[in-house]
C-alpha cells in the first residue's frame, strides 16, 4: 500500500514537471497555474494582512506623534493666554489707579488709597474691607470715593483695616440733591443695587435720568459728588413725598479700590 501511494506521489510530480515545462515553452496557461492557485491565495491574503498591519503601525505612530505635538501646542496657547490675561490684569489696574492719582491731585481732602480685599459673603449687610486702617489715618465716618462717585463711609477702623459701610446698605443715608432743579432729599439704601431718593415733594418736577449729586449737608459727603441717576419716579395715593429709584453712578460690586476723604 504504501508503495503504491508513493508511486503515484511521484507520477504526480512528474506530471506536474511536465506541466510547468509545456508552460515554459508555450506560454501563460490557466491550467498550469492551477495547482499554485491556493498558494497564491495565501500569499495575496498574507500580504494584503502584512500591508494593513503596517499602515495601523503607521497611523498609530503618526496620531501618537500627532497627540503629542498637540498637546505640545495646547501649552504653548494657555501659556500665551495666561500671559495675555495677565497683562490685559495689568493695564485693568493700571487704569484705575491712573483714576485715582488724577482724583487725589484734584483733592486736598484725601488721606489714603486702599485696596479692598473682602466683602461680607451673605450680602445681608452691605460692607466690603479694605487694607488700610489707624495706621494710615483713617478715622470713622471718613468717606470712601472712587473716581466714578461715592461709595461709603468708615464704619470700623482697626490698626491695618476698616470697613466701609455701603451706600446702598439699609441703615445708610446721604444728602442728596437733584443737580439741574436743586431740588434736596435724602438717599437710602435698601439692600441692593438701587437706592431711594426720600423727602421730596409729590408736587416737584422729576425727570427720569436726571443726575443726583450730594448737597454736603449731612457733614459726612462732601458737596458734588456724583451719585447716581433717577431711574423710575412713582406717586402713590395719600402720600406727600414722591417715590424716586436712583441708579448709582459707582457699580458697588466692581469697586477694587477706593480713596478715603476726611470729613
Amino acid at each position: 500500500m504504501l508503495k503504491k501511494k508513493t508511486f503515484l506521489f511521484a507520477l504526480f510530480v512528474l506530471l506536474l514537471f511536465a506541466l510547468l515545462s509545456y508552460q515554459s515553452m508555450k506560454g501563460e496557461s490557466r491550467f498550469a497555474d492551477f495547482p499554485f492557485h491556493p498558494l497564491r491565495l495565501f500569499e495575496q491574503a498574507s500580504s494584503a494582512v502584512t500591508n494593513k498591519i503596517d499602515t495601523i503601525i503607521h497611523t498609530y505612530v503618526m496620531v501618537i506623534g500627532k497627540e503629542a505635538e498637540n498637546k505640545k501646542l495646547l501649552r504653548t496657547i494657555e501659556g500665551h493666554e495666561s500671559e495675555l490675561n495677565r497683562f490685559r490684569e495689568l493695564n485693568h489696574e493700571n487704569e484705575r489707579l491712573r483714576k485715582i492719582l488724577k482724583l487725589k491731585s484734584a483733592r486736598r481732602d484725601h488721606i489714603a488709597t486702599a485696596e479692598v480685599f473682602a466683602r461680607d459673603p451673605t450680602n445681608w449687610f452691605q460692607v466690603f474691607w479694605i487694607n488700610k486702617g489707624k495706621d494710615s489715618g483713617i478715622e470713622k465716618d471718613m468717606v470712601a470715593v472712587t473716581p466714578t462717585g461715592p461709595v461709603g463711609k468708615v464704619s470700623r477702623v482697626f490698626e491695618g483695616e476698616a470697613s466701609i459701610t455701603l451706600i446702598t446698605d439699609v441703615n445708610s443715608s446721604v444728602a442728596a440733591r437733584l443737580q439741574s432743579s436743586r431740588i434736596e432729599g435724602m438717599l437710602e439704601g435698601r439692600g441692593d443695587d438701587i437706592c431711594i431718593l426720600k423727602y421730596v415733594s409729590k408736587e416737584a418736577v422729576v425727570k427720569s435720568g436726571e443726575k443726583i449729586i450730594t448737597s454736603g449737608l449731612d457733614g459726612i459727603y462732601p458737596k458734588g459728588l456724583l451719585l447716581g441717576y433717577i431711574a423710575k419716579v412713582t406717586r402713590e395715593e395719600g402720600e406727600m413725598f414722591k417715590v424716586i429709584e436712583v441708579r448709582l453712578a459707582q457699580d458697588l460690586a466692581s469697586v477694587e479700590e477706593v480713596m478715603i476723604l476726611k470729613k
